[in-house]
């Protein structure tokens, strides 16, 4: 994003692969989507942080105008490469923009836009969280619908973010045998403001033997609901759905997810 030079997914052509095996295989707001799109006749829908169209092609494959932007070179590989995979009549109805959605305009006229796969997570503060609601509703016809789904945090910034020292997990294995490993370490935190900066490392073994690594800074805030919601009231949205998660009850202060759909004041 803007205020993050390195975009985490272009570090290496495999995260991309990673994304889709082991990061997001929930397909439950999929499912919520085409209901939630054939309820509303929905006909374009676009998707800023689309990545490797999880969401966005399979909304395609039921019929819609599908419009997905990402920064990201590498998801934007992996989402043409399966959008190639399907018939030509819905690969007509599918358009990829590279663009950094914090710096750049966004495409207009459209029923639905889509924020979701905890994207508010990829930004490095809240004035950028809060310029996608505003570009989703210059992005909206007068009526339409918007959709974001986060995790959330509420407070000061959770202690198990303050914590020093180098983390990480074991190395995740690709279809082609290479192993990749993340590594972090907090640098920098904001408690009452709720920024997080650490330095990021990113280890890469091929089957060869061969390793690269990067190293970069990334800034994150963790969202909280009560933002989000305050967002969408000043920015002209009624909302409609203010849950914990997909399926989950009303949103409450103890929740760790929050879903909203709402729609722009027409």
């Amino acid at each position: 994003m803007s205020m993050n030079k390195v975009n985490a997914y272009d570090v290496d052509s495999h995260i991309a692969e990673i994304y889709d095996t082991y990061w997001e295989t929930d397909t439950a707001d999929v499912e919520y989507l085409r209901g939630r799109l054939q309820a509303c006749g929905a006909r374009r829908v676009l998707e800023p942080f689309c990545g490797t169209g999880r969401i966005l092609i399979p909304l395609a494959q039921d019929g819609d105008e599908l419009v997905g932007m990402d920064q990201s070179r590498g998801m934007l590989g992996r989402a043409r490469m399966k959008a190639g995979q399907l018939p030509e009549e819905v690969q007509q109805r599918i358009t990829l923009i590279e663009a950094d959605v914090t710096a750049h305009p966004w495409p207009t006229g459209f029923d639905v836009v889509l924020l979701g796969g905890n994207c508010f997570y990829e930004l490095a503060t809240p004035e950028e969280q809060e310029g996608c609601i505003l570009s989703a509703a210059q992005a909206l016809r007068p009526g339409g619908y918007l959709f974001i789904d986060h995790d959330c945090m509420e407070g000061d910034l959770a202690e198990s973010w303050r914590e020093p020292g180098l983390h990480g997990k074991p190395p995740y294995t690709c279809a082609d045998g290479t192993l990749v490993q993340f590594l972090s370490e907090t640098v920098w935190f904001d408690a009452p403001r709720r920024l997080h900066r650490d330095r990021r490392i990113v280890i890469v073994t091929f089957p060869d033997g061969r390793v690269t690594m990067a190293d970069y800074l990334r800034q994150k805030h963790p969202v909280s609901a009560q933002e989000t919601r305050d967002w969408l009231i000043k920015h002209g949205f009624l909302i409609h759905q203010f849950t914990a998660g997909i399926s989950g009850p009303p949103w409450t202060s103890g929740d760790g997810r929050a879903t909203f759909w709402a729609q722009k004041d027409g």
